[in-house]
């Protein structure tokens, strides 16, 4: 008795080709991935960059530091100022809630006080027209204030006037 082998048609792709394929898949999936990652990681935490209006002396103790126009949404609390008197220490301020004021010390054991004011009271937000008044400060020195935004730990660019000032 003969046996008879039945021929089994079957279509396969070649071992090559297979290789190749789920390379090519796995490229695909390891940069949508990737994009995905980099997409949820970078959500609404770039530093903001703000500009100054005007940033002058008012009289012999007090100036007055007028806000432009920032390109992300900022708080007052968001943000922290350095003044720096000319030869001296930068004195750290921040504000807790706005409109709000805030006692600093210097190092000549000076008492700054500031004060926030919302120009056109738009939700707590740094817009154009907004101020910070200074006040307690040395007659004839000059300062120069910085701008650090909080959430991003970088400073601010500031653009317009200079951000340095001579008390009269």
């Amino acid at each position: 008795m003969r046996k008879v082998y039945k021929m089994r048609d079957e279509d396969a792709v070649s071992p090559v080709i297979a290789t190749i394929l789920m390379v090519a898949i796995t490229v695909v999936l390891a940069a949508v991935l990737y994009v995905m990652v980099i997409g949820f990681g970078s959500g609404g935490s770039s530093t903001p960059a703000g500009a100054w209006n005007d940033v002058s002396a008012v009289d012999s103790t007090t100036a007055k530091l007028v806000f432009g126009q920032f390109t992300v949404d900022v708080q007052p609390m968001d943000l922290k100022f350095f003044v720096t008197p000319a030869g001296g220490a930068a004195v750290p301020m921040t504000f807790t809630a706005a409109p709000a004021s805030d006692n600093t010390t210097m190092s000549a054991g000076l008492v700054l006080d500031a004060f926030y004011f919302d120009y056109n009271f738009a939700g707590n937000l740094v817009n154009s027209g907004d101020y910070i008044t200074i006040y307690d400060l040395d007659p004839s020195t000059t300062y120069t204030i910085e701008v650090f935004h909080i959430d991003t730990e970088s400073t601010v660019s500031m653009t317009g006037d200079s951000g340095t000032w001579t008390q009269p």
